[in-house]
C-alpha cells in the first residue's frame, strides 16, 4: 500500500522511465483526482480517457485515405496532447474495459503509440482502475496489459486526505524522484541482472491463474522496466523501492530481489576497475558476477576502446582469484561488445582464449 506521497513519487519516476504506472484502489479514493491535480501543478493538459466507452479505433486509429496512402488517423485527444507537446494521459477505469479495446490499447500503454502518430516524450501515461470485484462490470486486465503497467496500491491516508481538503488537490506532495545518469543506470541494471543471473527460474513466471496474470508478475519485460524505473528512486527511499519492485515483478519475487540487493550492497562499477582490489573475489558466485556485470555494463554504455580494455582489469582479476568460470562468463558478454578497433590485450588472450575463440575475437 502506498501513501500519497510514495504514490506521487512513483508516477514521477515511472514518467522518467517512459513507464505506465497503474493506480488500483477501492471506488472514491480519489485515483483521477491525483492525476488531475498533478496536470494542475505542473500547468499541463490532462486528458481522461474511459476505455469502456471507448472504440479500439480511439486508439488503434480510425483509416484515412491520402493520396500516399491509409493513414491510422489519432483521435482528437491524441491530437491535443500532440499539439500541447507535453501534459498526462489517463486511461481511467481499466478494469472495465473490453478485452478487444484493451488489445488496441497496448501501443498506447507502452510505447505512447495512437494510431499511427506517437505522443511527444513529455506526455505521461497513467492509468487507474477499481479492483474488478469492485467495478461495474469489471473483470481482470489481460495479461499482455497486466504485464505493460507498474502496479500501484494507491491508498492514501487521512492526513493526506485533509491536507488535500484544505490547500486542495491541485498541491500533491513534492516527488522524492531523482535524474539518473549513466553511472546510476549502469548500477541499477547490474542489479537486476544480478539478480536474474543468481535466480533463473525468476526471469519469466507466467502465473497459474486469471487473477493473478492481471496484476505484476516477472518477466522480461517487467525486469527491463523496473531497471529502467529504480534508476530514478534514492536508494535510501524504502517505500517508493518497494512499491514499485512490488508493481512489476510481484510481491514474492519482489521481496527475495529487494532483499538479495540490500545483501551484496555492490560497488561502483567504475571504483572496480580503477581498483580491482576492492572486492574479495572469492565471495559467493551470485555477488562476484553482479560486480562483474555491473563492470561490463559501464563499458558497454561508454562504448569506448578505452572503456572496454580497461574493464578486462577486474574480469582478470576475479580470474586470478579462483573463479576463472565466473569470470568467463562475464567475459563472454564483454568480448561481444568490443569496439571494432580495440586490441585485445596480452593476459586477456591468455586467460579467456576458449571464451574469446568462441565470440570470434581471439587474435
Amino acid at each position: 500500500m502506498s501513501d500519497l506521497a510514495t504514490t506521487v513519487t512513483c508516477i514521477d519516476a515511472c514518467g522518467m522511465a517512459a513507464v505506465t504506472p497503474l493506480l488500483v484502489s477501492d471506488p472514491g479514493v480519489g485515483k483521477s483526482s491525483l492525476v488531475r491535480g498533478l496536470a494542475a501543478a505542473q500547468n499541463v493538459p490532462c486528458e481522461v480517457v474511459l476505455g469502456s466507452i471507448r472504440e479500439p479505433a480511439d486508439f488503434g486509429g480510425l483509416p484515412v485515405v491520402r493520396d500516399d496512402g491509409v493513414h491510422m488517423e489519432a483521435p482528437a485527444w491524441a491530437k491535443r496532447l500532440i499539439t500541447a507537446g507535453c501534459g498526462y494521459v489517463l486511461l481511467d477505469e481499466l478494469t472495465t474495459v473490453p478485452e478487444t479495446t484493451q488489445a488496441a490499447m497496448l501501443g498506447t500503454a507502452l510505447d505512447k503509440t495512437v494510431g499511427d502518430a506517437v505522443l511527444p516524450p513529455e506526455v505521461r501515461v497513467v492509468a487507474a482502475a477499481n479492483p474488478p470485484d469492485r467495478s461495474s462490470g469489471g473483470s481482470e486486465l489481460t495479461p499482455p496489459m497486466a504485464n505493460r503497467l507498474c502496479h500501484l496500491d494507491f491508498t492514501p491516508t487521512t492526513e493526506d486526505w485533509i491536507e488535500g481538503m484544505t490547500i486542495g488537490w491541485s498541491a500533491p506532495p513534492a516527488s522524492r524522484a531523482i535524474a539518473a545518469d549513466r553511472e546510476r543506470q549502469r548500477m541499477i541494471v547490474a542489479q537486476v541482472t544480478g539478480y536474474v543471473g543468481a535466480n533463473p527460474n525468476h526471469r519469466y513466471v507466467y502465473p497459474r491463474t486469471a487473477a493473478q496474470a492481471g496484476m505484476a508478475w516477472p518477466s522480461n519485460r517487467s525486469w527491463t522496466m523496473l531497471a529502467a524505473v529504480l534508476a530514478h528512486v534514492r536508494d535510501d527511499d524504502a517505500a517508493a523501492r518497494q512499491a514499485l519492485t512490488f508493481g512489476l515483478v510481484g510481491e514474492g519475487v519482489g521481496v527475495e530481489f529487494l532483499t538479495w540487493v540490500e545483501r551484496m550492497d555492490l560497488p561502483d562499477p567504475l571504483a572496480v576497475i580503477e581498483d580491482p582490489s576492492i572486492v574479495d573475489w572469492s565471495v559467493r558466485p551470485d555477488r562476484v558476477m553482479a560486480i562483474l556485470l555491473g563492470v561490463v555494463g559501464w563499458a558497454a554504455s561508454a562504448g569506448t576502446v578505452a572503456a572496454w580494455q580497461s574493464a578486462w582489469g577486474p574480469l582478470l582479476a576475479c580470474c586470478e582469484a579462483g573463479s576463472p568460470d565466473v569470470a568467463a562468463a562475464a567475459a563472454r558478454t564483454h568480448g561481444k561488445k568490443r569496439p571494432a578497433s580495440a586490441k585485445v590485450p596480452a593476459k586477456v588472450r591468455n586467460a579467456f582464449a576458449p571464451v574469446l575463440a568462441a565470440a570470434g575475437i581471439a587474435a
